[in-house]
């Protein structure tokens, strides 16, 4: 299948800024630095700037030859209170009312102080990365789960533009060693003190890392682990994680660095707790290719769930629809002035054949070419519209409303739920010291990002898993670099 486009471009973007910021490859047996950040995503990048910041000399491994991580194919969303972009517009919000819609998903389960950690610092950090040359829209939205707009999304597509903003930074940072096609192995300690990694190069060559002042593991979750999102995820909730389930995450978000933790003392906490993401491509499970989600429909024609609900009601609500698929319907006025996620036209998609869009000047030809009933189509477009206009709630709860479905084109694409998020992993204080059971800190040792445990409980607020990895991830390389020996 063709890859979109301008994904492509901005991954061989990513490449090439990798290059630029001086990555290389391991070559010497032991290598000997201050401190040593594992994972080159988004946390473990923001982890790299925020210790050169303090003056640390920093290493940043990466196993694969590329930075970015899942932040790349993220949606390129962070909610935050109280931004520029809010105040301009007159939208009044607080840190507060996010920390309390970061909860309330959770099933207040999510730990309170990790809470309002992310939610204290979300716009600082939004503001420290825009300081870096990242741009976010002027508008806001109204992100999944959130009760006020406050959902900033990148100019460029989907988590492109974070990295780039990442690594052109970190090309002018003289205190910055990158170590590409290198993987973390074990953690090596002096007594209970975390002092070092064992890795291995390209080339299957063995690798000594040592750090004096810190050790940061930000290698990410397990939800492309198939074998690991069934020991530790299958259950009532999620009867079946098997191969069957796409992942809309990265093939190399393995939860390696999730027990080399554990290996030297760290408790894993929400291990069973994982993320199905409704709105992933059916034999992907890639999210770029999103336009609208503005109304779903199941293969009878008919609403079965609220739209603006929690992520994990409406993923069980779909799997549990015939042939667990469902349409997203939506109409728009001109569909060259309709984006994706990875910021592609609707119209090169239609044009291209791409990802199963289907389009109609009328519902009739829409529910035709979808394999609906026609008429029950059209009374659910009726009432859906009705619902809009009044600004209700409605049957199945749905309190916020966006567009009409009412032409001149209507559009409809097919989804189908995915593993997107584990929320499970190593337990954290707020200054993401790894933490025993007993809640004794690991010396040496710091942990950010999607490898960490008990910031979204049972259920992830959208957009809130890049909040989580910069804020921490920012905490993290600021914290190791402060480390008093």
């Amino acid at each position: 299948m063709k890859r979109l486009l301008s994904i492509l471009l901005s991954l061989t973007l990513v490449f090439s800024l990798s290059a630029a910021a001086g990555a290389e490859t391991a070559e010497a047996s032991v290598v000997q630095t201050q401190v040593l950040v594992i994972g080159g995503g988004g946390a473990g990048i923001s982890a790299a700037i925020a210790a050169a910041e303090q003056g640390a000399q920093v290493l940043l491994l990466e196993k694969l030859g590329y930075l970015g991580g899942a932040t790349i194919i993220s949606g390129g969303k962070i909610p935050a209170a109280n931004s520029k972009q809010q105040q301009e517009k007159g939208i009044e919000d607080s840190v507060e009312a996010l920390a309390r819609d970061i909860l309330r998903p959770s099933n207040y389960s999510a730990r309170q102080e990790l809470v309002y950690t992310v939610a204290e610092n979300a716009t600082p950090v939004a503001e420290w990365l825009e300081s870096m040359g990242m741009e976010f829209n002027d508008f806001v939205t109204l992100g999944g789960g959130s009760l006020y707009p406050r959902t900033h999304g990148a100019t460029t597509p989907n988590g492109t533009g974070y990295i780039k903003a990442f690594t052109n930074t970190l090309a002018d940072r003289e205190n910055v060693q990158i170590l590409m096609d290198t993987t973390g192995k074990s953690l090596i300690t002096d007594g209970d003190k975390v002092v070092g990694v064992n890795a291995t190069g390209r080339d299957g060559n063995a690798v000594t890392l040592m750090a004096n002042k810190g050790v940061i593991i930000a290698t990410g979750g397990f939800a492309g682990n198939v074998e690991l999102r069934q020991k530790y995820c299958e259950g009532e909730k999620w009867p079946d994680l098997g191969p069957s389930l796409t992942t809309s995450n990265m093939p190399g978000v393995t939860g390696d660095g999730i027990f080399m933790a554990e290996a030297v003392g760290a408790e894993l906490v929400d291990m069973d707790q994982i993320q199905l993401l409704p709105f992933c491509n059916p034999q992907t499970g890639a999210t770029f290719d999103i336009t609208s989600a503005n109304c779903f429909i199941n293969k009878n024609g008919e609403r079965f769930v609220r739209e603006d609900g929690r992520r994990d009601e409406m993923a069980k609500a779909m799997i549990a629809q015939p042939d667990g698929l469902v349409y997203y319907i939506f109409s728009c006025e001109d569909p060259n002035e309709v984006y994706s996620l990875g910021k592609q036209t609707l119209q090169y998609y239609l044009d291209n054949n791409l990802y199963g869009y289907m389009i109609d000047t009328s519902l009739e030809g829409l529910a035709e070419q979808m394999g609906v009933p026609a008429d029950t189509l059209a009374k659910t477009v009726e009432a859906f519209n009705a619902h809009t206009k009044a600004g209700d709630v409605d049957e199945f709860g749905r309190t916020s409303w966006a567009e009409t479905i009412e032409g001149p084109y209507y559009v409809a694409y097919q989804r189908k739920p995915a593993a997107h998020h584990t929320m499970g992993g190593v337990r954290i204080d707020t200054e993401t010291h790894a933490l025993r059971a007993d809640g004794s800190i690991i010396e040496g040792l710091y942990c950010a990002g999607e490898i960490v445990g008990g910031i979204h409980g049972g259920n992830r607020l959208g957009g809130n898993a890049v909040a989580d990895f910069i804020v921490f991830g920012r905490i993290a390389g600021a914290s190791a670099a402060e480390y008093a020996q």
